[in-house]
C-alpha cells in the first residue's frame, strides 16, 4: 500500500469514535471531501483484512475484530486489567465518585480505564472517549505539561477559527490556566465541557518526565464541593504517583 494511501486509510479510521461508531460510504465521502469510490475502495479493503466489518443490513461500516485483538495485546502490555484498574476502583469506592485514567494521544485525552460512582447520579464516560486537550481537567493536566512548542502549536489551531479582541482574551485566559495548573500540579474544571460536573486531574508523567496521561476524579456539581476537593486532592495526588511508577516500567 502506497505511504499516501497508507495516510488515507489511517486519517478515514480516526473518524470512528464512540459517538459516531459506523459509517456509510457517502457520508464518509462527504466528511472527508474524498470520492465515495476512493472510500469504498479503501473500507472494502480495510475490511478485508479484519479492520472493518460491513453491516449485513445497513451496508454501513464499523471497527473489526482486529482492532479488538490489537486492543487485548495493548492492554495486556500496559497491565490495565490488574494493578491499576484496582486502585482506581478503591478511590471510586472510597471517594464515592467516578475515577478514570487517561492517556494522551494525537492532541486528545483518551480515556482508557473507568471505575464507576456507586451512586445513583454518576458521570457518564467510557474507555474509548477522547476531548480535546484544552477542554475539562483531563486535558488540562496534559496540556499545562507538554513542552512549550507543543502547547503553543495546540493553542494556535484552537483559537485559529477566531479572530478579534475576544480571541486574544480567551487564548489568555487559557494560557493563564494553564500556568496555574502547571505552578499548582492539578487540574480542576467546573462544568466546563459538561454541565454540572466538576473534575480534578493530576497529571502522569514516564520516566524522562514527558506527560502521558492523567488521572481524574468527577462528579456532579452538589457532590463536588470544595470540601469534597479538598478531601480528594490528596487521594488523587497518591494515585497519580502510583500509577506514574508503574507505568513507567512499561512506557
Amino acid at each position: 500500500m502506497p505511504l499516501k494511501t497508507l495516510d488515507i486509510s489511517l486519517e478515514l479510521l480516526g473518524y470512528f469514535t464512540a459517538h459516531h461508531p459506523s459509517w456509510g460510504v457517502r457520508e464518509m465521502s462527504q466528511q472527508t471531501g474524498l470520492s465515495p469510490s476512493a472510500v469504498q475502495r479503501i473500507m472494502s479493503t480495510l475490511a478485508k483484512k479484519g479492520f472493518l466489518r460491513q453491516q449485513p443490513e445497513t451496508r454501513r461500516y464499523e471497527l473489526g475484530v482486529r482492532f479488538w485483538e490489537l486492543g487485548v495485546l495493548y492492554r495486556d502490555r500496559l497491565q490495565l486489567c490488574d494493578a491499576p484498574a484496582t486502585w482506581l476502583q478503591e478511590v471510586a469506592l472510597g471517594q464515592g465518585e467516578t475515577v478514570y485514567l487517561n492517556f494522551l494521544e494525537n492532541r486528545t485525552a483518551v480515556c482508557v480505564q473507568v471505575a464507576k460512582s456507586s451512586e445513583h447520579v454518576q458521570l457518564n464516560i467510557n474507555p474509548g472517549e477522547r476531548t480535546p486537550l484544552h477542554l475539562g481537567s483531563r486535558g488540562k493536566a496534559m496540556l499545562a505539561f507538554l513542552p512549550r512548542d507543543q502547547q503553543m502549536a495546540i493553542l494556535e489551531d484552537v483559537f485559529a477559527p477566531e479572530s478579534g479582541a475576544d480571541r486574544e482574551t480567551r487564548k489568555t485566559a487559557l494560557q493563564e490556566d494553564l500556568k496555574n495548573v502547571q505552578s499548582s500540579g492539578f487540574s480542576i474544571s467546573r462544568s466546563e465541557r459538561l454541565s454540572d460536573v466538576v473534575g480534578l486531574s493530576f497529571p502522569i508523567l514516564d520516566i524522562r518526565n514527558l506527560v502521558i496521561g492523567s488521572v481524574t476524579i468527577g462528579g456532579p456539581n452538589s457532590r463536588m464541593t470544595d470540601s469534597k476537593l479538598n478531601t480528594c486532592l490528596p487521594v488523587i495526588k497518591q494515585l497519580s504517583n502510583k500509577l506514574q511508577d508503574h507505568f513507567r516500567n512499561f512506557l
